[in-house]
């Protein structure tokens, strides 16, 4: 239970002696769950609240109550590389982020700019993949379940020698759920033909290791629950839930293509060298390219007026070049030093591709409504944005009250836009016993305003990065081998938030927003027998803000102030797993501009049973339902969620059902 991390200082420690607050999702873990992708593993770890639109992000994930920066107020990271779109649009992971090449999953709550600058705002997710030598042979999966989904996955790793090469990819398709309150012929949840690559090839010498990689990940799917049906136009019934259909986004397929296509793409190509002179010292290198953007096929149906339908283009296309290099020394056995240089160049787009309007009309249906079809992108316009990053961190141990570690770390970074930021911790981690553990826990932290959001405001105007203070108070207490409880205490405040509705308009505070957050969270990991193990946690949050122009002030929406997970695991002989989890999210806050109000707490129950290994454990398959008792749920709404455009709630599927055979074969 008490696992080596590496994400909190960049170096490999015991998670409770780690100095951030941390949740480790293992591989034997995403196996017996039937964790498919990333979602699926938050969902059963405290502090994290999400909002579900079936498309387009596909799914908003909230850390510790901060709601608002769709997804850009978390970095997500594979193997250390940071994954965000450069241009700060909402999407993030998805299906196409496939767990079957994972070797686990770290999570910190709480910021972490103190090493990794900008956006370690909320919190870190870690995806740390499984190496040629962990794999050591080809693995194959073929999986079909509800909505006619399917997916294929593949992974091959070997180590012979001095090279040791890993490759694994995916590829996932759905029609997706229907909701056809907004439309009988609801079409816009699908996924087509996701794809994900990973590959790299390392050289071992003698006391260093380098590293090619390359990776891509593209998501082509629908646009979901974004927005409102346009009922008015269609002619059809209001969707319910207090919503207009005046405005909206066809959700159905039209004019022989899809309802709507939202296409991001994400690449990586690095090189890195871990250096290892001599026992004390190592010294890390990285060279990396990134390019993140939305495909030109990208485009959406719209209607403002409930007359005529408009067909929009949509694309964007960002890059970063960057280096870094790294190193930790060891002055003795109780004093250890990190340090860090960064550069990065940003050639980001000024917000979505522009494009021509296409003024003459078509017939649809009949009718004179359809207009923009043979619109034309403009010329890309870019920012160049450059940073520059340097982080000292001193870890001290004493024995003090018995064993005591102190780190204290900062990082600096200036960037050609935002400007200076200087981001410390101060951390206390205290054993008095071999079973308990204590940490005291400070720090700043910053998120830098994407492209999107400053090219929406006017010109003139600069956006201020957001801020949050943390403080914490961590208990773990390890009754037994078999029995970890962990009490996590902890006060965020944020300041010059940016409001989406002030991003417009001639007011010039666009980072009018304060935020205070006082939360609590309870877990308990239990191994009952070898066979037996399950977990229970609990999240208090009474997250409250204020917008400093208006002076409204209030509980923060899409945040429930109660949730539970828990969940139980068996082995039954060497036959079968089965596993039983279980999530609570209480009544959440709905937009204060949102009509339909509070939205009501829910309960979702899940089951997944694996095979053990057959014909000579070559061969496994599993069965995965999701929401076991077919409760009918809803998201609230986000963004101004009125009932004009966004939609005042979310509708949300049912159960579904997914089977899967996988295979060793060598």
């Amino acid at each position: 239970m008490n696992l080596n991390v590496i994400t909190a200082t960049g170096y490999e420690q015991k998670i409770s002696e780690a100095p951030s607050t941390m949740s480790v999702i293992t591989a034997k873990q995403i196996e017996e769950r039937g964790y498919e992708q990333l979602e699926d593993a938050l969902r059963d770890i405290p502090g994290i609240d999400f909002i579900h639109i079936n498309g387009y992000a596909p799914t908003l994930i909230y850390f510790r109550g901060m709601y608002g920066a769709e997804n850009q107020r978390a970095l997500l990271m594979i193997d250390g590389i940071v994954e965000n779109n450069i241009l700060g649009s909402n999407d993030i992971a998805g299906p196409a982020y496939s767990l079957h090449n994972v070797e686990r999953i770290e999570v910190i709550w709480g910021p972490a700019s103190a090493l990794y600058g900008a956006n370690a705002f909320g919190g870190v997710i870690n995806i740390i993949t499984k190496k040629g030598q962990e794999m050591n042979g080809l693995y194959a999966a073929k999986g079909y379940g509800t909505f006619n989904t399917s997916f294929d996955k593949v992974s091959m790793g070997i180590k012979k020698g001095k090279l040791e090469f890993a490759l694994a990819g995916t590829l996932y398709s759905s029609d997706g759920p229907k909701f056809t309150n907004r439309d009988p012929e609801y079409a816009a949840s699908y996924v087509d033909k996701a794809y994900s690559f990973n590959g790299s090839v390392t050289y071992y010498a003698l006391k260093s290791k380098t590293t090619l990689g390359y990776r891509s990940y593209k998501t082509p799917m629908g646009w979901g629950t974004y927005s409102n049906s346009p009922t008015v136009y269609l002619g059809l019934p209001s969707q319910g839930n207090d919503n207009l259909g005046l405005v909206g986004v066809l959700a159905r397929d039209i004019r022989g293509e899809r309802s709507g296509l939202h296409d991001p793409f994400l690449k990586t190509l690095f090189i890195q060298n871990e250096y290892k002179p001599n026992e004390k010292l190592t010294l890390f290198s990285r060279l990396l390219y990134r390019e993140t953007g939305s495909g030109q096929d990208s485009y959406i149906y719209v209607t403002i007026d409930g007359t005529k339908l408009i067909r929009a283009k949509i694309a964007s296309y960002s890059n970063r070049a960057s280096a870094e290099i790294s190193a930790n020394y060891s002055l003795s056995e109780k004093q250890r030093f990190s340090a860090g240089l960064a550069f990065y160049q940003d050639n980001v787009e000024q917000g979505a591709r522009r494009s021509t309007f296409d003024t003459s009309v078509h017939l649809l249906d009949g009718r004179d409504t359809l207009i923009n079809i043979y619109s034309t992108y403009l010329p890309r316009l870019s920012d160049i944005r450059n940073n520059f990053g340097s982080y000292l961190q001193y870890i001290l141990t004493t024995g003090l009250l018995r064993k005591t570690y102190f780190t204290l770390g900062g990082r600096y970074d200036r960037n050609s836009y935002f400007g200076n930021a200087i981001s410390p911790r101060i951390v206390v981690v205290n054993q008095p016993g071999e079973k308990l553990t204590f940490k005291l826990q400070f720090g700043k932290a910053f998120r830098a305003p994407g492209n999107l959001e400053i090219h929406q405001a006017q010109l003139n105007f600069a956006l201020k990065k957001e801020k949050i203070i943390t403080y914490e108070v961590n208990a773990i207490y390890s009754i037994s081998n078999n029995l970890r409880a962990q009490l996590n205490l902890f006060r965020n405040e944020l300041t010059d938030v940016i409001v989406l509705g002030n991003l417009s308009g001639l007011n010039p505070n666009k980072n009018p927003g304060v935020q205070k957050t006082n939360g609590a969270e309870a877990s308990f990991d239990m191994l009952f027998t070898s066979k037996v193990s399950g977990f229970i946690n609990l999240t208090y949050l009474d997250a409250r803000g204020k917008n400093l122009v208006s002076q409204i002030s209030g509980k923060v929406p899409g945040v429930a102030s109660i949730k539970g997970n828990a969940g139980i695991t068996t082995y039954i002989e060497d036959l079968f797993t089965v596993s039983l989890t279980g999530n609570f999210v209480g009544q959440r806050q709905a937009p204060r501009t949102d009509p339909y109000g509070p939205v009501s707490g829910y309960f979702l129950a899940n089951c997944v049973i694996n095979t053990g290994k057959l014909f000579n454990e070559k061969v496994r398959a599993s069965i995965n339902v999701r929401n076991l008792f077919n409760s009918k749920w809803l998201d609230p709404g986000f963004r101004t969620a009125d009932g004009l455009l966004y939609s005042t709630v979310l509708e949300q599927p049912g159960r579904s059902v997914v089977f899967k055979v996988s295979l060793n074969l060598f």
